[in-house]
């Protein structure tokens, strides 16, 4: 029997729409029998995925995606199949909601100053305890009549040289990937042609992740139409590194990225579940 996976998914202890809980539920009707949790610099949705997760025979993956910066452009790292405990994971995500923390008092200070009030208070009561992100902003930026959608908001208020726009000093890739491996886990190149690289620099990129110690790029992720998985397939093939897949799933309001719904991985590659 195949296997069904989706190696990076979100809940609400970052920016996800469902509970942990309510997550590996959806996945198990869905037809996932091996979900990751991927939560944005937190583990603290995982031990109630893993309750839910033995309820509903779904085998829970330890996930997280963690942000750092590469040639000064931000850059997901996935982490999979780690001990959540380690000390080394727990610092990094201490420091980095940190860094989460002074932007979005950063990012609430400039929406103020073109007259958005509160927005910071607002992104938080989203969050709900929650790290607080910038689709957290979104959310109320919707909710607040100041953009139509999610596209909108991005575009007008929340990207560089817009109003709300705060950059982070994320620690670097090599930093992130030792973090990962250090807790014993696996690292992974989140959606890597959603980050308007040229070619030149993507292959530097997979490159650098590689001899640095990351073993996996997402090869299929939500996003991906059939040229990008090709794509992607080659990058894997080059690099002789693993291929991984994830729908990024957040909340189900995107048709790209439902729970589940994914292209098979391709021939020829070695999965990344093949080495743990």
């Amino acid at each position: 029997m195949s296997h069904v996976f989706d190696l990076h998914t979100h809940s609400t202890a970052s920016d996800g729409a469902l509970s942990p809980e309510l997550l590996v539920e959806k996945a198990s009707t869905v037809g996932i029998d091996t979900l990751a949790l991927t939560d944005h610099d937190t583990v603290s949705g995982l031990a109630a995925a893993h309750s839910a997760a033995k309820k509903h025979d779904v085998t829970l993956i330890n996930g997280i995606e963690l942000s750092c910066l590469w040639n000064n452009k931000t850059i997901h790292i996935v982490g999979l199949n780690f001990k959540a405990e380690n000390k080394t994971i727990i610092d990094a995500t201490t420091h980095l909601n940190h860094l989460r923390e002074e932007r979005a008092i950063k990012i609430g200070e400039k929406l103020k100053k073109v007259g958005i009030e509160n927005a910071y208070e607002n992104a938080k009561r989203i969050a709900a305890g929650g790290t607080v992100t910038r689709q957290h902003f979104s959310t109320y930026l919707i909710e607040n009549g100041n953009a139509k959608n999610q596209t909108d908001v991005f575009k007008r208020y929340l990207v560089n040289n817009k109003p709300g726009y705060a950059s982070v000093e994320w620690p670097s890739l090599e930093e992130t990937i030792a973090q990962i491996n250090g807790a014993g886990g696996i690292s992974v190149i989140a959606h890597p042609l959603r980050y308007k690289l040229t070619a030149t620099k993507l292959r530097r990129l997979i490159k650098e992740f590689k001899e640095h110690g990351g073993k996996a790029i997402e090869v299929v992720t939500g996003h991906n139409q059939s040229n990008e998985i090709e794509m992607a397939t080659a990058y894997a093939k080059r690099y002789d590194i693993a291929a991984s897949v994830g729908s990024d799933f957040h909340s189900g309001n995107t048709p790209w990225s439902q729970l589940g719904n994914l292209a098979e991985l391709p021939r020829g590659l070695t999965p990344v579940w093949e080495l743990w």
